[in-house]
């Protein structure tokens, strides 16, 4: 099956009523677009949704085969190399998983065609007859070539009527990435807070384990109240390696600081679109310059989230 019957097949199957680029659309051809904005939207979301629990799936995994094969290791629980091949297994079969379902370009690809849509719904709604294929960026129509034959679907729209899109695209979009911006700051100061955290621990407990061996230096062989209290700091200096392998796969696949600076793009571009307009009004020049720099930013955003897919780490 190619990716356009995929889509339409996912958009077929999809239960999750349908989200709309303005509601109560009503005309053609803005309301085929409205209709495939809608259905790639919301596969966009539940496969973001899927590809974050595999991410957390697999952390976790990971996370805790270092933590058995440590207490293996140094604590000698013999029987958590059960629990380390159990761990293995869980990776492998969670990895193929994610394959089978796909959620990882799907949610990328479907999020490109949303925006695309969008775009061009916005663009039709001014009164513009200009197509999204005319701007669209290079590196979509050669990555993802199948949005451009969907895109080609999209009648013209022919002495379409004209609205203002200050409110419904420009306005609404800046309040969006604002509200984003801070959620993901939230995020991202929980990552940091908990590398913060991990890099305390790690050094007070260096900084134990060197002046216990500097405590029994020299005090010729060892206790085995030294050797459980060696067991003890090594374990603990593993647990924080551990929960950094946590925090790198799963925090780390969001890339939380380029979405951050993309939210702060996207904003910088909106209220520059607002300064324009207030000037010299919503022109189509001035439009189409906002849509194309729309997709450039889109386009930058598939580019750094593909690298992102999740993958097996130990």
């Amino acid at each position: 099956m190619n990716k356009i019957d995929a889509f339409y097949q996912d958009k077929e199957t999809c239960t999750v009523p349908s989200t709309h680029v303005i509601d109560g659309t009503d005309s053609s051809p803005l309301l085929e677009i409205d209709e495939l904005f809608g259905a790639a939207d919301v596969l966009s979301i539940c496969n973001a949704e899927k590809r974050r629990r595999v991410l957390l799936a697999l952390s976790v995994a990971g996370t805790l085969l270092t933590l058995a094969f440590l207490l293996y290791d140094e604590a000698e629980i013999h029987g958590l190399i059960l629990a380390c091949g159990a761990m293995i297994l869980c990776l492998f079969f969670v990895r193929h998983i994610s394959e089978r379902m796909d959620c990882h370009r799907k949610y990328l690809e479907y999020r490109v065609l949303a925006e695309c849509l969008r775009c061009q719904y916005f663009l039709t709604y001014a009164g513009i007859t200009a197509s999204v294929l005319d701007i669209l960026p290079w590196s979509v129509r050669k990555g993802i070539p199948w949005i451009t034959e969907i895109l080609k679907g999209i009648p013209a729209a022919e002495d379409a009527e004209k609205h203002s899109v200050l409110s419904c695209w420009i306005n609404d979009q800046k309040k969006y990435h604002e509200k984003a911006l801070r959620k993901t700051e939230i995020e991202d100061r929980r990552n940091g807070l908990a590398a913060k955290a991990v890099l305390i621990v790690t050094i007070v407990t260096y900084m134990a384990a060197l002046v216990f061996e500097l405590a029994v230096y020299g005090k010729g062989g060892a206790t085995a109240d030294q050797d459980v209290m060696r067991i003890i700091l090594k374990i603990m200096l593993g647990t924080m390696s551990a929960v950094t392998l946590f925090t790198g796969n799963y925090y780390g696949k969001m890339s939380l600081s380029n979405v951050i600076d993309d939210h702060k793009r996207m904003i910088s571009l909106y209220e520059t679109a607002e300064e324009e307009i207030a000037k010299y009004g919503e022109s189509e020049e001035l439009l189409l310059s906002l849509a194309r720099e729309f997709l450039n930013e889109n386009s930058t955003w598939y580019s750094y989230q593909s690298k992102n897919k999740p993958e097996i780490i130990m």
